[in-house]
Formats: structure tokens, sequence, C-alpha cells
């Protein structure tokens, strides 16, 4: 692993605390203010399981097994949440990240949210159009074309947009502005990724 590489883990990783840390600071201070319908939150990105394991295993230097099932990402995403109404949202989503190769990668997104509430527990699902891109992988001499990206190569990108792109999350109470995250974006039968993260209203 390159030494600017390992230096931009770190980074992120202490970005995402730097976050929570703030969140939780500022969630804890009174307030009369009206209620905002807006949240943002900052994941942590992620592991990755590919349910027929890795398409180039060999150049996945982050992979917790031989066939690299299961591989880890390092990046953050970051998402805008406005409030609908009490059982729906709409979601703003970036995210950037080094991928089971460990090149750079990152992804939009958009779309609605529907929600459903218990106690201090929220689960959500959402569906809308996503760009996903990648530095291209033709640099390993181990890779083919795979059914993710295809042939869509743009000055050493590769690059897909999808219609409809698929995510679960589930979220638990902190307190009052702050809510624990979990989500997973089953792009199955190719990939199934998981985030966890904290979001917090704004």
């Amino acid at each position: 692993m390159k030494k600017a590489d390992v230096i931009l883990a770190r980074v992120l990783c202490s970005a995402l605390i730097l976050c929570s840390a703030r969140a939780f600071a500022q969630s804890i201070e009174p307030s009369t203010a009206k209620v905002s319908d807006w949240h943002f939150s900052l994941q942590y990105l992620g592991l990755t399981y590919h349910p027929d394991g890795g398409n180039t295993p060999e150049v996945y230097p982050l992979k917790l097994d031989k066939k690299a099932y299961l591989v880890l990402d390092v990046g953050l995403a970051a998402n805008l949440d406005y409030r609908l109404a009490d059982y729906s949202f709409f979601r703003f989503t970036a995210s950037f990240y080094k991928d089971c190769a460990f090149v750079s990668a990152g992804g939009i997104h958009a779309g609605p949210r529907l929600q459903y509430s218990w106690g201090d527990n929220r689960i959500n699902a959402g569906i809308g159009p996503i760009f996903s891109f990648r530095r291209d992988w033709h640099r390993f001499g181990q890779y083919r074309d795979d059914e993710f990206y295809g042939d869509r190569v743009y000055k050493g990108w590769q690059y897909r947009f999808f219609p409809t792109a698929i995510e679960f999350e589930y979220l638990r109470r902190i307190n009052d502005s702050m809510e624990f995250q979990w989500s997973v974006v089953p792009g199955a039968p190719l990939v199934i990724t998981s985030m966890f993260g904290v979001r917090f209203r704004l």
C-alpha cells in the first residue's frame, strides 16, 4: 500500500471522528428553535461483499479471504436528507473512496426514501439513479471487462449510470439530534456494499 494511500485513509477516518464529535456536542445544547426538516450524515465506506467472489482477487490488497468474498474499502459517503412527511424523505448522496483494488472511486445519487419507526429504531428503503465511477482497472494485467462497468472508459476513468439503485438503512436514536446509521447497497449479484456512520439534524 502506498504511503499516500495510508495518509488518505487516516485523513478520512479522522474526518469521520471529528464530525461525529461536533454533532454530539451540538446535539446536547438546549434549543428552542423550530425542528429542522434537514439531516446530514457522514458514513465510513466500508465493507464490500462479492456473492460469487471477486472478479480479480489478485489485485485486492484489503481482501479478507482468498477469493475476495469480503473486501475492506476506505472512504466516506455524505448524505443530505430533506423530510417530506412523517414516513418519507428525499436524499442526496456523494461518496469518494478507495475501492477493492484500492484505486479512487465514487458515486453521486439522489432519490426518495420511505421509512418506518418503532421506539428508538427506524428503517428506510430508497430507490433512485446513481452515477458511479472509478479509476480505470485496465491498468491491471489480470483485469478483463466486467458486467458492472463493461467497456465504458473516459480519460482514465470507468463509469456507469444506473437509472435505479436500491438502498436499505437502519437508524438507531442516540439522542434528539443524532442517530447511528447503518446502510446496505445491494448491487447483487456482483457486489453488496455496507456503510456505517452518524446522522444528525441540521
